[in-house]
């Protein structure tokens, strides 16, 4: 009986071996498709992108070059090309200038990957600060909820603290450069978010 059951196995283990070398093939084929579709999909969505930033630029020659910048600088963060370039989309049409938009995103990845937050999240605020010229509290919230305490290097820059860097606040007194500033401050060299 041990024997009859030692060489039904051995059968069955021949009949797996032969079946699994009949399919190799085609599960090398099912690869070589689902890599020539994620190529695909990649290279369309590129596209839509650089289109997209083109109209927001006005110029192809500085969306090629924005988008290199990009690539370049997602291939040694854990950051995607694909997302660098949204936020990137996002900043400018939250009416940053087109000549510094790389550079704010990069910083902007910075402060993401020191905090652990979502790019899109603190790059909608900033962008935000940009479009009303001020900071508010709504998104000094936001970029808190973040991790991204800005308002103790505004406070710093401004000299202002407690109740009158909050009445400055209110009314409007703390502007987007100097939101722009604090932030520069904070991701260069000696910056809480430098390198991040």
């Amino acid at each position: 009986s041990l024997r009859n059951t030692g060489r039904a196995a051995k059968s069955a283990s021949t009949g797996v071996a032969t079946l699994t070398k009949a399919f190799a093939p085609l599960l090398a084929a099912v690869s070589v498709l689902g890599s020539a579709r994620f190529i695909f999909f990649k290279t369309a969505e590129l596209q839509t992108q650089r289109k997209s930033l083109e109209v927001l630029t006005g110029s192809l020659t500085k969306t090629n070059e924005i988008i290199r910048e990009l690539q370049e600088f997602g291939a040694v963060t854990p950051f995607t090309s694909s997302e660098l370039i949204e936020q990137t989309k996002r900043l400018k049409a939250f009416g940053f200038q087109t000549d510094e938009l790389v550079d704010t995103t990069k910083r902007l990845s910075d402060v993401a990957g020191a905090t652990g937050a979502d790019l899109t999240g603190i790059a909608t605020a900033f962008g935000q600060i940009r479009a009303k010229g001020k900071l508010q509290q709504e998104e000094n919230l936001q970029l808190l909820e973040r991790g991204v305490d800005i308002t103790t290097e505004l406070k710093r820059i401004t000299g202002l603290q407690g109740d009158a860097f909050e009445k400055a606040q209110r009314q409007g007194k703390i502007g987007a450069d100097l939101v722009n500033q604090a932030l520069i401050n904070l991701t260069n060299e000696g910056g809480a978010f430098f390198g991040g």
